[in-house]
């Protein structure tokens, strides 16, 4: 998987972030788990992680295309792909609101991703998951 440990650039709220989305699905001591990396460009010295234990993407993470998991957003059945962009924007806004800031220092882990997804108004997208895999 090339570029998988490049961090990417994106803005939000006129501030600039690195940020990666991880997924070994060869950690099969930990599968599924995954996660979000977010540094502040201003303040390297911070590096959040969003940890998800039950999101399980089912695509090739190399493509963005319309792959990922379905699930419910705001009423409405969506593809949820957490290497898009839309979704880190998303992540990142309610991480910097209302679990840290981009001013901190040090390593801050998030280990419920799933709780901040419902949050976000995600829904629906892991039962699937647990039913096709719990057999």
């Amino acid at each position: 998987m090339k570029n998988r440990g490049k961090l990417r650039h994106i803005v939000v709220n006129d501030k600039e972030y690195l940020w990666n989305y991880y997924y070994d699905d060869m950690d099969f001591s930990n599968y599924p788990y995954s996660y979000y990396l977010f540094v502040p460009k201003r303040n390297p010295r911070l590096k959040v992680r969003v940890y998800f234990t039950k999101y399980a993407p089912q695509m090739n993470l190399d493509i963005y295309a319309s792959e990922g998991t379905v699930c419910q957003y705001q009423g409405k059945q969506i593809v949820l792909n957490l290497c898009r962009p839309v979704f880190a924007r998303q992540m990142i806004e309610y991480v910097f609101q209302n679990c840290c800031h981009d001013t901190d220092v040090g390593e801050f882990a998030i280990k419920n991703g799933e709780a901040v997804l419902e949050r976000l108004g995600y829904a629906d997208f892991y039962e699937e998951f647990w039913e096709n895999h719990s057999k």
